[in-house]
């Protein structure tokens, strides 16, 4: 006998544990795409700001992408604290 490729009646509560895992899987991945993207912008500006004021030391390059990590490190613990407290 072949089975019909739909699933049963009774399994709608994994298929709804699988949307809830997908679901927070492209919530981490956009968190994560967010980080690279700033971190990536904010090197950029450093050194072109950098190459525009001429400091002795590259201050910017330093100082803009610190900021953005810990800016978005807030971020990060606020966005998991609200999934632990069920918001």
């Amino acid at each position: 006998m072949s089975r019909s490729p739909q699933p049963d009646e009774g399994g709608g509560a994994n298929e709804r544990q699988s949307d809830d895992r997908r679901r927070e899987l492209l919530r981490w991945a956009g968190l994560s795409t967010e980080v690279v993207a700033s971190v990536g912008i904010s090197v950029y500006l450093g050194v072109k700001g950098d190459k525009w004021l001429k400091p002795t030391f590259p201050i910017l390059s330093w100082l803009l992408p610190l900021l953005i990590i810990v800016v978005l490190l807030i971020n990060l613990i606020r966005a998991g604290s609200k999934k632990k407290n069920g918001k």
